[in-house]
């Protein structure tokens, strides 16, 4: 009897630490759970006590879709029209040959000023002066297809109308909504090989093979002139509207230098340009390969110091930090890359650049976008802070939680 008792009590030890270790190993090896993610305020409010807006782009198509709205009105306190308020959009060619004289329809882009006029939304006024896609019977007699081309005066009379009163318009409707404009678009050259004679600063004379026609028309001091017509109305209308030069590869030692020449020559007498914006697409144009590189983090944040040391501000104007694939190891990355870029804008507004605003334009995620697609090279299709449903991504997550520290 006193045998069995002793092998009872020993099989009652074993079993007990069985059961233990048991206990034990399913502890170590349980699934951490997932962190927890409270939105507390939009990222515009997590932004203002360093001192710059956040921002994304919105088109007119766009302006009817209510869950879009919605996501603009959390999180961001200025926009940028994609294309609607660009002369391409606003001329139109039978009004201005009745009248003989340059005519806008502002039906399309007022739709854009009232969303933001309505939800104390800023806006960049994007853009004023820009060779793409800009139709050329703007420029020639009678505003026809087939008309000789103007002179420089004729045309010089014809471009401050149309600044003048673009800027009024919006102004005078809209009043302090636009707080900013871009009044010249990528004029400066990429290649070396493009000088304006006596200027320190490369003039883009064409663009794809097409040649750049208001360097044709007006002269290749076309660009003084226009923001020279856009101080003129701004002094008039609303001193406190910032006007901008506005570029892509900006960060690029050779372009940077070429813009520094430009904007000094444009303030040489008069403070004519009041900010650089910096066009921020980041990363391989295409193509995985490129995207995400530190290194590219260390040009934006030199950019922006070199930039605001010509007593200028600086914004991002065209965001897209590009990612093509949409695997979870790469996204995961992207949202990492994110939070370090707010950081550089952090860090930079820390030691005491002048960086006043970043806008994003590859917002939200489109996996099934087409190769062919004009965003698929330019965005990435898994480039944004939110997936194709405008909810929240890590990348978001990640700069929520930069912007809050």
């Amino acid at each position: 009897m006193m045998y069995i008792k002793r092998l009872t009590k020993l099989f009652s030890v074993i079993l007990s630490l069985s059961l233990s270790f048991s206990l034990i190993s399913c502890a170590s090896t349980k699934t951490p759970e997932p962190e927890v993610f409270e939105k507390t305020a939009a990222l515009y409010q997590l932004a203002e006590p360093y001192g710059f807006k956040v921002g994304a782009n919105i088109s007119y198509s766009q302006a009817g879709d209510g869950k879009y709205l919605a996501m603009l009105k959390d999180d961001f306190n200025t926009i940028t029209a994609s294309n609607e308020f660009k002369a391409y959009s606003l001329l139109k060619q039978s009004a201005c040959q009745a009248q003989n004289k340059p005519v806008m329809n502002y039906k399309v882009a007022d739709t854009i000023a009232r969303f933001a006029q309505n939800n104390n939304i800023g806006i960049r006024g994007h853009v004023l002066v820009w060779d793409a896609y800009m139709p050329d019977w703007f420029f020639r007699e009678g505003f026809t297809t087939d008309g000789n081309f103007v002179d420089s005066e004729t045309m010089k009379d014809r471009l401050k109308y149309y600044i003048t009163d673009v800027v009024t318009h919006f102004e005078t409707n809209f009043p302090g909504v636009v707080y900013c404009w871009d009044v010249v678009n990528e004029a400066v050259a990429d290649g070396s090989n493009e000088w304006i004679p006596g200027n320190e600063f490369h003039l883009r004379k064409t663009r794809g093979g097409v040649s750049n026609i208001f360097n044709d028309v007006i002269g290749e001091d076309y660009v003084k002139f226009a923001f020279q017509c856009a101080r003129e109305v701004v002094n008039q209308v609303n001193p406190d509207i910032k006007l901008f030069y506005n570029d892509y590869n900006t960060f690029y030692p050779d372009k940077r230098a070429a813009i520094v020449n430009l904007v000094n020559y444009l303030n040489k007498d008069e403070m004519l340009c009041d900010g650089v914006g910096m066009q921020g697409y980041i990363g391989g144009y295409g193509s995985q390969n490129g995207c995400m590189n530190a290194s590219d983090l260390v040009l934006i944040k030199d950019a922006i110091k070199t930039y605001s040391s010509l007593g200028v501000e600086v914004q991002l104007t065209e965001v897209a930090v590009r990612n093509y694939e949409g695997d979870e190891e790469t996204m995961a990355k992207h949202a990492k890359f994110y939070g370090k870029l707010f950081q550089v804008l952090i860090d930079s507004r820390n030691e005491g650049q002048n960086f006043t605003a970043i806008t994003i334009w590859g917002l939200c995620d489109n996996p099934f976008m087409e190769r062919s697609d004009y965003s698929y090279k330019m965005n990435g299709p898994f480039c944004g802070l939110y997936n194709k449903y405008y909810a929240i991504k890590d990348s978001y997550k990640e700069v929520y939680k930069t912007l809050k520290k």
